[in-house]
């Protein structure tokens, strides 16, 4: 196989590898069949991100995470790199560092409001991707 071909499978599979992560669901297993497993806990009140390095890029993936007002509670990002990133979602207050590869836990304020998106990016690095949060009319 052509190194290049080599190198955008490689690219392909982090790829996919990280957005399963991110979105809580694993892709395939070994024999081929989906696998599908969440990462948020028994009440499905946390949301996954990883912040990554993609084709030479510091991205935040999922780019979009969707909450629901009142359901939603905890976000949940995890730092592949081997150095501190930032994470800001400055509408909500919500600054923090990540420790290079470990998760980092937020809590979401009651205070979201619904219809609204919030950027998301990294306080630390601002040449760097920026993500969305998304949230959601709750029950009523």
């Amino acid at each position: 196989m052509r190194p290049a071909r080599r190198a955008g499978r490689a690219l392909a599979a982090a790829l996919a590898g990280a957005l399963a992560l991110a979105t809580g669901c694993s892709t395939f297993g070994g024999d081929g069949h989906h696998r599908h497993h969440h990462f948020a806990d028994d009440r499905g009140d946390t949301l996954q991100m990883v912040n990554a390095n993609i084709g030479g890029k510091n991205v935040y993936l999922p780019a979009t995470v969707v909450a629901v007002k009142g359901v939603t509670k905890r976000l949940s990002i995890f730092n592949v790199h081997d150095t501190p990133h930032g994470f800001r979602i400055a509408g909500l207050g919500i600054e923090t560092v990540l420790n290079p590869g470990q998760e980092t836990v937020v809590e979401l304020p009651a205070t979201m409001e619904a219809g609204k998106v919030y950027g998301i990016n990294c306080q630390l690095h601002p040449p760097h991707r920026g993500a969305s949060l998304v949230v959601l009319p709750g029950p009523e």
